[in-house]
């Protein structure tokens, strides 16, 4: 099992880099080579990018035209679309099923080959317009490794994150696997060890023996991590909630590398087995292993005053907007509620396995008995269980829940969102457009739609900076003041608006919020400071982004914009915490390995302990008295670790759920991945010790006992 974690963490890091490369190659691939409006003639193409966004996420979308007949596309397209037409890739498409993208920017006639793209889950369109482009940069060759960079390498981590993420929470884990697997006793080759000293043989002789012991199961590791690796590199991995697709074709020239990263972690442990293995005396004798009263008597206590610090020291510090006065007591408190959990979970272990042992003597109940007894006279190896899981778990869950914060921005954006319930859409980008298109992009919205523009002040010195131009219908469908007649202004502010939805409404047009707005009744217009337009629902009834969008790319020129208001702050809110999957999904391989680590040294003592137990059973005839004591020690340590672990991870998130970190809920899907995690291990881990304690007790034969 070290073999195996260790070659997948290897592996991992030259996935990593694998995917990089590719993708920077990719990218300059299909980056245009641009020349300037005087040399247009050696164009071959038009070259315009915008953006959109899909399901909450942004992609780039990519208005192109060529000026030849026989202009090469980009990389990615076999052929050109048609005038009015585009092309989709895959990731797009998914992502925007529901919304009909494969119609928004005219019927998709190409699709869009991985070869040409970021990644296979990248969401990326060309569109070919209708009519000829007036606006762009001309193209003449692709293929630009210091050209415009589009798409997902906009928004993507630095690999450096990536390396260091794998190294923390999977390389140092299998690490330790390793030499815990390598110190981890048996009893056959104590003895082994024992008869090779005391027939003199030597050091070199020793190692041989350790290596031929350590080889097979090794190369048995090795083994299965060649065949994981053989098919992880058969087919492309949709990772779940990072909306993600590992290409493997990035991975094809790196192969040797890859597969390498078996032998680099079998020779890793082979090393290890010969250099960490504890030595044995010439009795046969391990090295004592009882540690010196390390406990503080205190940290029983300390350690859930820290958790109430943590937890309600924000409050108490009336930190409601201030993130430094938030910070103070609640790192102090969880910081040291962290460093005291092992003193604190290891005097709990030994109390409640006295506390077992009691009342299994008092009930006549042998299970309990011997469990609490091992329990209290072994806590350590119990609670590097109970500890390492609950810091895993509380950990992970504090992690995710921290980066997901919202900022004071991102709040209002969300909330403004909720309250308007998508019966509002802003359409930017439209100042290029002739008064003939704006009003074709009107008159083409369903009926009971309403319009109002917004257009930026035409001098710095006036009073409001914001002019809303609408007629009458819609000033009363947005919520806002009506003047009187036509060309009548109205100067007003937020806070002077009784309407919840013209406060929104108006925050949203006052774009240099100096809070004097000017309501103008009146027919729409385009002059140069036309700033957006606000497409406005009847109250009770929502606009259809996805209509909007179809008839902004009919009527208007390209480069326009639709969005929900707030939409600037959210899409890169929802990019931020889609990346922030990568940490809970990582931890995930942390707590298997970690927790099956510290099992596998828990089961090393129990089956010490199970070698006194021998005799009972034997005599008493109950092997079932040995299945059950082996259930609740294993079972159990579990349960307790994973119920303690949701405590802390509860108590160390909930002060983050509102301001000033603002965080969006608990991590409920991580806490659910952590308790399947756990539980899976545990009844694995436990099926496993009872076999093996049941097959030893059954070799146990009275010889001068």
């Amino acid at each position: 099992m070290a073999t195996l974690a260790l070659a997948l963490s290897f592996a991992a890091c030259v996935v990593v880099s694998a995917t990089y490369s590719g993708r920077e190659a990719a990218q300059a691939a299909r980056s245009p080579v641009t020349v300037p409006e005087q040399q247009a003639g050696q164009a071959i193409a038009r070259w315009m990018e915008s953006a959109d966004i899909v399901a909450g996420r942004q992609y780039s979308v990519i208005y192109i035209q060529p000026l030849r007949k026989d202009s090469p596309p980009p990389p990615g397209l076999r052929r050109w679309p048609a005038p009015g037409h585009s092309a989709v890739s895959y990731g797009a498409e998914l992502a925007g099923q529901h919304e009909s993208i494969t119609s928004r920017y005219g019927e998709m006639d190409v699709r869009l080959e991985p070869e040409g793209l970021a990644s296979i889950s990248e969401p990326l369109i060309y569109v070919h317009p209708a009519k000829p482009m007036k606006e762009g940069l001309y193209v003449s060759a692709w293929g630009n490794p210091e050209g415009t960079v589009f798409g997902e390498p906009l928004n993507i981590q630095p690999a450096t994150g990536f390396y260091v993420l794998i190294t923390a929470t999977c390389l140092v884990p299998a690490l330790a696997l390793t030499v815990i697997a390598c110190r981890t006793g048996s009893v056959k080759r104590d003895r082994r060890q024992s008869i090779l000293h005391a027939m003199g043989a030597s050091r070199r002789h020793r190692l041989l023996v350790d290596l031929g012991e350590t080889v097979p199961p090794v190369l048995a590791g090795a083994a299965l991590a060649i065949l994981v690796m053989y098919v992880w590199q058969g087919a492309n991995w949709n990772l779940p909630k990072v909306n993600y697709i590992v290409t493997v074709d990035y991975l094809k020239p790196h192969l040797l590398p890859f597969f390498a990263s078996a032998g680099l972690a079998a020779l890793v442990v082979l090393t290890a087995a010969v250099t960490v293995q504890p030595r044995t005396s010439s009795s046969g004798v391990r090295p004592d292993r009882h540690q010196g009263r390390a406990l503080v008597r205190t940290a029983r206590w300390l350690c859930p005053v820290a958790f109430a610090i943590a937890f309600f020291g924000p409050g108490l510090f009336t930190a409601q907007d201030n993130e430094m006065l938030f910070l103070l007591p609640y790192a102090a408190g969880s910081l040291t509620a962290l460093l005291l959990l092992p003193a604190a979970l290891s005097a709990l272990t030994t109390q409640l396995g006295r506390l077992i042992g009691w009342w299994g003597q008092r009930a006549g109940h042998p299970v309990a008995l011997l469990a609490g007894r091992w329990v209290a006279a072994s806590p350590a190896a119990v609670a590097r269980v109970v500890t390492s899981i609950v810091l895993l778990i509380g950990l992970s869950a504090q992690l995710y829940t921290w980066n997901n914060r919202t900022t004071e921005s991102d709040a209002k954006a969300l909330a403004t969102q909720r309250m308007l319930d998508s019966s509002v859409m802003v359409v930017d980008g439209i100042d290029r457009n002739s008064p003939q298109q704006l009003q074709s992009f009107i008159t083409a919205l369903p009926g009971d739609q309403k319009v109002l523009a917004v257009y930026n002040s035409d001098s710095p010195e006036t009073r409001t900076h914001t002019r809303v131009l609408g007629s009458d219908a819609a000033l009363r469908q947005a919520g806002l003041p009506v003047p009187s007649k036509d060309r009548q202004v109205l100067t007003t502010s937020v806070q002077k608006v009784d309407s919840d939805r013209g406060r929104a409404l108006l925050q949203t047009a006052d774009v240099m919020a100096v809070g004097a707005v000017a309501v103008e009744r009146g027919v729409v217009h385009a002059t140069e400071n036309l700033h957006t337009l606000q497409v406005i629902a009847s109250r009770g009834h929502k606009v259809d982004e996805a209509t909007v969008k179809h008839l902004a790319n009919q009527t208007l020129m390209p480069g326009w914009h639709v969005t929900v208001p707030g939409d600037e702050w959210t899409a890169t809110l929802a990019t931020y915490r889609e990346h922030n999957w990568w940490l809970p999904m990582f931890a995930m391989a942390t707590l298997a390995i970690l927790a099956f680590a510290t099992c596998l040294a828990n089961m090393a003592e129990f089956l010490r302990f199970s070698k006194s137990l021998a005799p009972i059973v034997v005599m008493a005839g109950n092997r079932r008295l040995f299945a059950w004591t082996t259930l609740l020690v294993f079972l159990g340590t579990f349960f307790c670790a994973t119920l303690v672990g949701v405590c802390a991870a509860v108590a160390l998130t909930l002060p983050m759920q509102g301001p000033p970190i603002r965080a969006e809920g608990l991590p409920v899907t991580l806490i659910g991945w952590s308790l399947t995690v756990v539980m899976t291990l545990a009844l694995v881990m436990t099926t496993w010790a009872a076999r093996v304690v049941l097959k030893e007790a059954g070799r146990w034969r009275p010889v001068s006992d």
